[in-house]
């Protein structure tokens, strides 16, 4: 695909009343399109490159002043597209920044499709396109830590070791082709020699991959759900820890029907958090309870976290003690719910049964224990981060599929190795391999998915 010629331009800050808000405008048109609607303060000289400059944007056609702003003009290719780019910021207001917006299409440009400023970026080389899908990626974060996530994706966190594998593999790739080519030039390559070094990389890969649950976890959020039986204080423990009313909390057992979802930050991580209906005896569920438990047990198998609730004023029922025994495995916490009427012989007893699972007393009526169980949230799941700050994680299902198939390329031209066969058996899966890595950065994806990609961004960007 290659970038349009057109000069484009859209309003690039969200739309609503704000201090500032701003026009962006790329293209070879750029300039001439400002000298047009922008009358600086001490004329046309001050327009120096990259350098703000205080004036008037004046409607020519209607021969009046639209609003008192700052321009910038950014001139190839030091630019974000490495075009002509130019940044109106005006008055943060929707009719303003309409107006304004209409001003520039009416001189010639004309409206930018969504992502087409950052497809430029990645089209005329300023960026790869991991690190384009890290700019959707910024703007979406839903905490710090997805931010700074997204931010080292940007900063080529995860392109520089991908780039360094693609060039190896092709190195290796150039060795085969010679020696098949010319083969009383070049000596072929022994086998398990190529064999070990093809290894190397997709170990790197393999690498890779182990940090990619985590790397979505942080991208979409941890989902942890709220498991137990009916009355064991789910809602309110879900409310407690949003600090607001959101499940609707009763004496009646059995209140929550459907699944509850709603976001939650816990020391900069995100967390979807999913409250479900209550476990009972099917025998002694009505029929909504029962699709309801269903679900619940739908939520327990697409969960990264399980809280497992259970009423610590009352004996451990065979259901909770089945529940424990069946997520043994799972990253999970018991919270041992209702302190605040519970023996502590009863809840010694409970701490006994679940030996071994990582344990909270708390009571959400009163807010007992709800910050250590905040606590253990977090280290669940931050302490993991943490162990892998360094590493670049991968947090895109698009990029799992392809570093998958490139590892199973790998896999197959090291098998075809070691089984004897030509060396240049192996090139197809690295060729293969190559390929596939290049779906990420960029080297080998196809016009309709890189269509699909941008279209995903917000128009501006």
């Amino acid at each position: 695909m290659k970038p349009s010629t057109d000069t484009i331009a859209a309003i690039a800050t969200p739309m609503g009343r704000g201090g500032v808000g701003i026009v962006r405008i790329s293209g070879a048109q750029s300039r001439a399109i400002l000298e047009q609607i922008f009358i600086p303060r001490g004329g046309l000289q001050a327009l120096e490159p990259r350098r703000l400059a205080y004036g008037e944007i004046y409607d020519p056609q209607h021969q009046a002043a639209l609003d008192q702003a700052m321009a910038v003009y950014m001139p190839a290719p030091h630019s974000f597209t490495t075009e002509d780019v130019v940044e109106l910021q005006c008055h943060g207001g929707p009719q303003v920044m309409h107006a304004v917006l209409e001003l520039v299409l009416r001189q010639g440009a004309r409206l930018a499709e969504p992502g087409e400023f950052t497809m430029r970026a990645f089209l005329n080389g300023r960026i790869d396109l991991a690190q384009a899908e890290a700019v959707c990626d910024l703007i979406e974060a839903k905490t710090p830590r997805a931010a700074s996530l997204a931010a080292r994706q940007l900063a080529g966190a995860l392109s520089r070791p991908l780039l360094s594998i693609e060039e190896e593999l092709r190195h290796l790739l150039a060795g085969i082709t010679v020696a098949v080519d010319f083969p009383d030039d070049a000596d072929a390559p022994d086998n398990e020699q190529l064999a070990e070094q093809l290894e190397q990389q997709r170990l790197r890969i393999e690498e890779l991959l182990r940090g990619a649950d985590l790397g979505l976890s942080f991208r979409e959020g941890v989902r942890t759900a709220l498991l137990g039986a009916v009355n064991a204080g789910k809602s309110k423990l879900m409310n407690a820890l949003l600090q607001r009313d959101r499940a609707i909390v009763t004496s009646v057992p059995g209140t929550t029907r459907d699944l509850l979802e709603e976001p939650l930050n816990i020391g900069g991580i995100p967390i979807i958090l999913c409250d479900t209906a209550g476990l009972r005896p099917e025998e002694e569920a009505d029929e909504v309870e029962k699709i309801g438990i269903k679900r619940s047990f739908i939520a327990l198998e697409q969960a990264q976290l399980l809280l497992l609730v259970i009423d610590a004023s009352r004996p451990l029922s065979g259901a909770e003690r089945k529940l424990l025994a069946d997520t043994a495995g799972r990253r999970r916490i018991a919270v041992f719910n209702k302190a605040d009427i519970a023996s502590a012989e009863r809840i010694n007893a409970h701490l006994a049964a679940a030996a071994g699972v990582p344990s909270i007393v708390i009571s959400a009526k009163t807010g007992q224990g709800v910050d250590e169980l905040r606590d253990a949230i977090r280290r669940q799941c931050g302490d993991e981060l943490d162990a892998m700050a360094a590493s670049p994680l991968v947090n895109n299902l698009r990029h799992i599929e392809a570093l998958r198939s490139a590892e199973q390329h790998l896999t197959a031209a090291i098998s075809a190795l070691r089984e004897g066969l030509p060396c240049d058996m192996a090139g197809i899966d690295i060729e293969n391999a190559c390929s596939a890595l290049g779906q990420i950065t960029g080297n080998t994806v196809s016009d309709e998915v890189l269509k699909e990609i941008f279209s995903r961004f917000c128009v501006g960007k």
